[in-house]
């Protein structure tokens, strides 16, 4: 339809509708394959490979944009002001909710409830708050710290500080998994 086709007319880029004869690369790839069959209930045996094409187009339509001015910079940025708004209201939801959660039996949350909930789950109890800003804390002082080791000893090693960051932040993406399980399968009980 003509609505999805002017969708992100406000792009820096614009990529031309109609198709034009470009460049065609092949790439060949190979699925990656869980190590652990008792992961992915999946036997383990080679997989044919992929071919992928990818086109490269040979026009692109480009605006060019001047820097936003102070002003309309301030407006498209929030203030400080609209910051102590947006924390204020994140008190007072997560008081409601509290409020609304410890005073209903698990079964009788709606699911309007639920979906309020959902991204505010730490602030809802002091506990899972403090150990979720420690944990915080300590993924940044791991990755600062490595990062710091890296510049004194004057040998940048990125993928290190990847594989760093991966290791502290594995709790949060945990966390993140487990907490939309969860509320998957509530909606899917309540359905």
């Amino acid at each position: 339809p003509e609505s999805t086709m002017n969708c992100g007319n406000d792009l820096l880029v614009d990529f031309p509708t109609s198709r034009r004869q470009g460049q065609i690369f092949t790439v060949e790839s190979t699925p990656s394959i869980s190590t652990s069959e008792e992961q992915t209930n999946i036997p383990l045996s080679p997989s044919p490979p992929v071919k992928k094409k990818v086109k490269f187009s040979e026009v692109a339509d480009m605006t060019h944009v001047d820097f936003p001015s102070s002003s309309e910079l301030r407006q498209r940025w929030y203030t400080a002001d609209d910051k102590t708004r947006f924390k204020r209201i994140l008190a007072r939801d997560v008081r409601r909710m509290i409020s609304i959660v410890s005073s209903t039996p698990g079964e009788c949350l709606s699911t309007e409830v639920l979906e309020a909930c959902v991204g505010i789950e730490i602030f809802l109890s002091r506990d899972l708050a403090q150990r979720t800003r420690e944990k915080r804390a300590r993924h940044m002082i791991g990755v600062l710290n490595e990062s710091g080791r890296q510049r004194r000893s004057e040998r940048s090693d990125d993928e290190r500080l990847s594989r760093i960051s991966e290791k502290t932040s594995r709790w949060a993406r945990d966390r993140a998994f487990e907490l939309a399980v969860g509320y998957w399968e509530l909606f899917r009980e309540m359905e």
